[in-house]
């Protein structure tokens, strides 16, 4: 029995090496391409775009896991099926499932690993990227020229630009703020079109601007206009990457005891305007502006719930992602036993498939927890649940040979 079992672990353990690994140079193609575009465009040091995409891995990790323990399940125990050494197991009159108590007590010790790391791990990735992200922004304001907003990220200048073709580095309708000393008004600057440059030390950004006009109040009684057709600005950029440990983290960077805490204050919140209700709702029965302030209290702890049902959510769906290292199991293990295949493809096939089918009633549940619509631990613990019953099914099927119905009616 003991070889047996070493056997089977043994087997989950390559293909489920090479599925997070495979699944995790997927998942990371999407972030790859925002990479490439910091290096190659945007002109980013190699190193920070490096630690960039080392930073990113944890989030792929906590959902190549789970998927992995299912394709790893599907392809071992399909194989050993295949090979008809299943066959050979029942034959020996050894139950199937004590064969896989091992594989499932190690998927069990990795749940119980990916909790800490979904709680831990990820929430400060997540930090630490968007702090990162942001003194780059910092650094190259570039990185932050966008259309139809006012951009105030540069020295001295504020600037609006309508519309921008990267390819051509050409703008288009720009209306630009110059804040100079000594001067009660800033300079307006706005031109149809224009072109964007940056020196080679990207010290300055340089904005080639095109029949344009500037509008200058020198005093009170001096209002002085000038037309151009072609108009070059210097704006000075920062060189050096000054690195910022910011103290706010939303909800995806809080760690679980970061949640646990956020939500009980919330909770704490709500009560407190409940009861302020309670005390007002007596007093709106006789005065209009009681009623009004009842009317805004109410208001208030609806979107105070609604914040307190997107902590809560966050806290279940670390949990339940770390659960589904161990369940996905119980479902690739039956599956690669009933189908009788154990090849890498078709365990990719199922586990891609049975993933999206996961990952969609995540969202949903996500989605409505997140709009008070469900409960935050029912949303993110809904595709378990409802996946519960085909698990069991199969689980019954590939170990037992026998169907639920048919257990159940036998104990009845």
């Amino acid at each position: 029995m003991k070889i047996l079992q070493r056997y089977a672990l043994k087997q989950f353990v390559s293909p489920f090496l090479l599925a997070v690994v495979i699944l995790a140079f997927v998942l990371l193609m999407d972030r790859l391409f925002l990479l490439a575009d910091l290096l190659v465009r945007k002109g980013v040091a190699v190193d920070i775009v490096g630690e960039v995409m080392v930073l990113s891995l944890p989030f792929v990790v906590s959902v190549c896991a789970p998927l992995g323990s299912l394709i790893a399940g599907v392809v071992t125990f399909g194989r050993m099926a295949e090979d008809n050494e299943i066959r050979v197991i029942r034959a020996a009159g050894i139950p199937l499932f004590r064969v896989i108590l091992p594989t499932a007590g190690a998927c069990a010790l990795l749940m119980l690993a990916m909790v800490g790391f979904n709680g831990f791990v990820v929430p400060e990735s997540h930090h630490r990227v968007r702090n990162l992200l942001t003194d780059v922004a910092r650094k190259k304001p570039a990185l932050r020229v966008r259309e139809g907003v006012f951009m105030d990220d540069f020295a001295n200048y504020l600037i609006y630009i309508g519309s921008i073709d990267e390819r051509r580095s050409q703008v288009k309708n720009v209306a630009l703020f110059e804040r100079r000393q000594g001067k009660q008004s800033p300079g307006f600057v706005t031109a149809p079109k224009g072109e964007i440059a940056y020196t080679d030390d990207d010290s300055y950004m340089i904005l080639t601007l095109y029949d344009g006009e500037i509008h200058e109040l020198e005093d009170e009684d001096t209002y002085r206009r000038l037309s151009f057709r072609r108009h070059v600005i210097n704006v000075p950029m920062d060189v050096e990457l000054i690195r910022r440990d910011r103290e706010y983290r939303g909800d995806q960077e809080m760690t679980l005891a970061q949640l646990s805490e956020r939500v009980n204050q919330l909770r704490g919140e709500e009560a407190k305007i409940t009861g302020e209700i309670r005390a007002t709702r007596v007093e709106a029965e006789k005065n209009e502006p009681a009623r009004l302030k009842l009317d805004e209290l109410a208001t208030r702890l609806r979107y105070k719930r609604l914040e307190t049902a997107r902590y809560e959510t966050e806290f279940q769906k670390s949990l339940s992602l770390a659960f589904s290292c161990f369940f996905f199991l119980l479902f690739g293990a039956p599956l690669g036993i009933l189908l009788r295949r154990g090849g890498i493809g078709t365990g990719f096939i199922v586990g891609l498939v049975f993933f999206a089918l996961y990952y969609v009633l995540l969202m949903a549940g996500e989605n409505f927890a997140n709009t008070g619509k469900m409960s935050p631990f029912l949303g993110m613990w809904l595709p378990n649940l409802m996946l519960l019953v085909p698990v069991a099914e199969m689980a019954a099927r590939a170990f037992l040979q026998r169907s639920v119905l048919d257990l159940v009616r036998r104990r009845a």
